[in-house]
């Protein structure tokens, strides 16, 4: 999995920014009403609201992959399906087909072959990228002059401003990119002995690179660029927010050695955030984390994980299960309550294909102790604390994404298109290929949180997506059963159990 999902921006953007505050005291306007609400919905946010999945970015349709088992080798295209693509759509009507239209769409449409480097299955189930990250088109997306290289529409001042890989305090601060590409081998960034910040580099080029892809075209008409400024001077009459998931994984995948918001510096961040939109006129919505570790990302240790194991695709003979289970709690300290990332557990189900079960892990990045794991549920339940006290303290809606998550993973699945969709597991149609960014279904679901939300703080009557849509859009999507990429993963477990 790429760099740029593993290693969030962390030390460098908060040192760098962290003088800055939000200076904002003005009265708040009238807010828009009716249907005046949705005459200008602009979204803040990271990945999650730019549309992400599998890793990569990509606007453009066509787009295809030598090295992609989808049908006719098709590069799926996500921020068409995104959920503030899909709510934009609902609330004004707009048409499926003027998304995906340059000329068109609200979206800075990102052209093939796509940002940074999106995972596909190949035709034998296993991992592949489609590009390198670090190729000629990747590393023009640092250069200000990226929206005419990499953009569909670069013309074009668009309202889904999320920038992947950015935290709560980027998006109130951070007015540049962080670094430039990568200058080693293997898209990595040397370390100089003379310069300890450049330690920092590869924790924050996910940002630093899709900076000026969302919000170049906005650099004429805002000054500082922030991701805050450029709604603002959008003259939003909606706004979604949705941030903090960053904060929460670098400090996961660092091993807890990157330092992150702590939850007060969050809560001041969101208040910030908020009460600036407010001032400029807008209603605002705001949205809270779910249980990272009950996305696909995370593979929980013993007896959950031997049942994964045992069970198809994979397929293990209980005996190799339960030792490998064993071995990792005695030699990584994953038990129960600790956690193999995708990574990890992919590692892991290596190891067990060619007749070991003594896998050779790393850390961080492969793994998370019980106690760490515990760490990190803390962390995950204090930053939604601080968020639902920046809401309450703002008057500020807040979209439950951790409770409507939570219900999910307590239900086993929501019945989209029963048996075979969708539930939370790796494969299971909610999540795509990295395991922490939603499919088509899961954004639509995510989407209708936001829909359901916004009509009932401002009595609007935004349609959600219909059992019927919902049911459409599983049946298409490139990530949920049965004919997403579980097929391709249990052909290829099936293939190999009969060597």
């Amino acid at each position: 999995m790429r760099q740029r999902i593993i290693l969030f921006a962390t030390a460098l953007s908060l040192c760098v920014l962290s003088a800055c505050s939000s200076s904002s005291t003005t009265a708040r306007p009238a807010l828009p009403t009716g249907k005046a609400l949705f005459r200008s919905i602009v979204g803040i946010g990271d990945s999650l609201t730019a549309g992400e999945q599998s890793g990569g970015l990509l606007g453009a349709t066509g787009v295809t992959s030598p090295v992609s088992g989808f049908p006719n080798n098709i590069v799926p295209p996500g921020q068409e399906n995104g959920f503030w693509s899909l709510l934009y759509q609902q609330a004004t009507g707009t048409p499926a087909a003027a998304m995906y239209n340059p000329a068109t769409s609200p979206l800075p449409l990102i052209a093939g072959p796509g940002l940074f480097a999106q995972l596909v299955l190949t035709s034998t189930g296993s991992f592949a990228a489609t590009h390198s990250p670090c190729d000629a088109f990747n590393n023009a997306a640092f250069a200000s002059s990226s929206p005419t290289t990499v953009r569909l529409n670069p013309s074009t001042l668009p309202l889904d401003l999320g920038v992947p890989g950015a935290t709560v305090h980027e998006a109130l601060f951070m007015v540049a990119p962080l670094t430039g590409p990568p200058t080693g081998p293997g898209c990595s960034y040397p370390l100089s002995p003379a310069d300890p910040s450049t330690a920092l580099q590869p924790v924050v080029s996910g940002e630093s690179e899709a900076f000026y892809p969302i919000l170049g075209t906005l650099a004429r008409n805002v000054e500082p660029l922030t991701q805050v400024g450029a709604a603002v001077s959008l003259h939003p009459s909606l706004v979604t927010v949705w941030l903090g998931a960053n904060d929460l994984l670098k400090y996961i995948f660092s091993g807890g050695r990157a330092p992150s918001d702590t939850p007060a510096q969050m809560q001041a961040d969101i208040s910030a955030i908020l009460r600036d939109l407010h001032a400029a006129g807008a209603r605002v919505v705001v949205a809270n984390l779910p249980n990272v570790l009950q996305t696909p990302q995370f593979f929980q240790g013993g007896s959950t994980l031997i049942a994964t194991l045992e069970a198809a695709p994979f397929n293990v003979p209980a005996a190799a299960a339960s030792a490998v289970a064993g071995y990792l709690q005695t030699t990584y300290g994953v038990g129960p309550n600790g956690y193999l990332t995708e990574t990890g557990f992919f590692k892991v189900v290596a190891a067990l294909q060619g007749g070991s079960v003594t896998p050779v892990l790393s850390a961080p990045g492969d793994f998370l102790t019980d106690a760490f794991a515990a760490q990190v549920e803390a962390l995950n339940d204090a930053y939604n604390a601080a968020i639902g006290t920046a809401a309450r303290a703002t008057d500020t809606p807040l979209v439950d994404i951790h409770g409507l998550f939570a219900a999910i993973a307590s239900a086993g699945g929501i019945p989209i298109n029963p048996p075979y969709c969708c539930s939370l597991r790796f494969g299971g149609g909610l999540l795509s290929l990295d395991g922490l960014h939603p499919s088509n279904t899961g954004y639509a679901i995510i989407a209708n949180a936001f829909i359901q939300t916004i009509d009932a703080a401002f009595g609007t009557n935004v349609p959600q997506l219909t059992s019927a849509q919902l049911l459409a859009i599983s049946q298409t999507d490139p990530y949920a059963p049965p004919g997403g990429f579980a097929r391709l993963l249990t052909a290829r477990f099936r293939t190999a159990n009969r060597r």
